[in-house]
Parts: structure tokens; C-alpha cells; sequence
């Protein structure tokens, strides 16, 4: 865009000189036709830049009177008729200028705009994909975990009681036949036996 600047001001500058310096070079139809020239030129040149319609129009409209006006050989008003051609088409050409750097503008906020939400929603997805692995490692070791209590043996407690039963022993008596005799009985003192009962319980770890 500042080459096409610099390229217009340049056209500009020519086309103010060669008009300057017309009027020792050759006559009012030479200036008419030259005027009329620089005003095809510069509305080619603001067609290409979409500016307002009715500058356009109006550049245009002025540029077929000066183009009649010559040829019903009136070349002063030909000449007049081209300047405001030319007028119109420099206003138009600036307008263009300006929409195009407008929208060259918004078109680079819309990049950066676009960059950065793209940026936030690949940031937002990391995350999520952060969130999600860790998800998954907490369910493997919760499973990990299960599996681990599911293989390993119960806990066996033994709980051994041991009780102890008098057991009476039978009596010594000796009876003669016919015959009375006194003995004195000791009965012995009556075994104890133990009895043993085992109770297993079962403890899940």
C-alpha cells in the first residue's frame, strides 16, 4: 500500500508539472486532451480501490463532459470539465486509500484475535487432557488397590480355651465273706483332666 502511495504521488506530481508547463508547449486542445488523459488515468486508478460509488460517478459523469466539450471544440471548458474529473477521481482515490488501511487494520485485529482464542482453547484443552489422565491414574490405582486386597489371605487367629473337669475316681472296698472287716478307705483324690476347646476366628485384613 505505501508503494502504490508513493506511485500515485507520483503521478500526481507529473500530472501538476506536465499541466504547469503545457500552455509553452502546445495549445488549448493539447491541454484539453492531456487533462482528459490524467483524469482517465487517475479514475482507473481509484476504480481499483472500490471507493464511494458516487465519487466515481461524479469523476466519471465530469470526464465524458470534458470529452464532449472537446469535441464540439471547447477546449476551456474541456479542460475545466477534466480538472473536476481529475478532483473527483484524487478524492475518491483518497478514500480508497483510507478504506483499504482500515480494513487492512480490522483484518489484522481479527488475526490477532483469532490467535489468541485459538491460544485459550488449545490452554483449555491441555488442561482438560491434564485433568482427565489424572482421573485415569486414580481409577488404575484404586483398581490396583482391589486387586491387591482380593489376593491377599485372610488373617487366621487362633483362640485356644482350656478347661479342667474333675474326674472321681472308683472306690477301694474289700469285703471278706462271712467276715467283717474294718478297713480304713482312702479314696484317692479325683483326677483332673483337661479339656481343650479351640476356636478359630478369622480376621479379614
Amino acid at each position: 500500500m505505501h508503494k502504490y502511495r508513493s506511485t500515485m504521488g507520483g503521478i500526481l506530481a507529473a500530472s501538476a508539472l506536465f499541466l504547469a508547463a503545457t500552455p509553452a508547449l502546445a495549445g488549448d486542445e493539447e491541454r484539453a486532451l492531456a487533462a482528459i488523459a490524467q483524469a482517465q488515468g487517475k479514475i482507473d486508478a481509484a476504480a481499483k480501490l472500490n471507493p464511494s460509488p458516487d465519487l466515481l460517478a461524479r469523476a466519471q459523469a465530469s470526464l465524458r463532459l470534458a470529452q464532449e466539450e472537446l469535441k464540439s471544440g471547447k477546449e476551456q471548458k474541456a479542460i475545466a470539465a477534466a480538472i473536476d474529473a481529475q478532483q473527483a477521481a484524487d478524492t475518491a482515490i483518497g478514500e480508497g486509500q483510507q478504506r483499504a488501511d482500515t480494513d487492512a487494520r480490522i483484518q489484522a485485529e481479527a488475526t490477532v484475535n483469532a490467535q489468541q482464542q485459538a491460544d485459550a482453547a488449545n490452554a483449555r484443552a491441555n488442561v482438560a487432557e491434564q485433568a482427565a489422565a489424572s482421573s485415569a491414574a486414580d481409577a488404575q490405582a484404586a483398581r490396583n488397590a482391589a486387586a491387591l486386597a482380593a489376593a491377599k489371605p485372610a488373617a487366621t487367629t487362633t483362640v485356644t480355651t482350656e478347661t479342667t473337669k474333675a474326674v472321681p475316681s472308683a472306690s477301694r472296698s474289700t469285703a471278706a465273706k462271712r467276715k467283717v472287716v474294718r478297713k480304713t478307705t482312702r479314696t484317692a483324690p479325683s483326677a483332673a483332666v483337661a479339656e481343650r476347646t479351640t476356636t478359630t476366628v478369622t480376621t479379614q485384613n
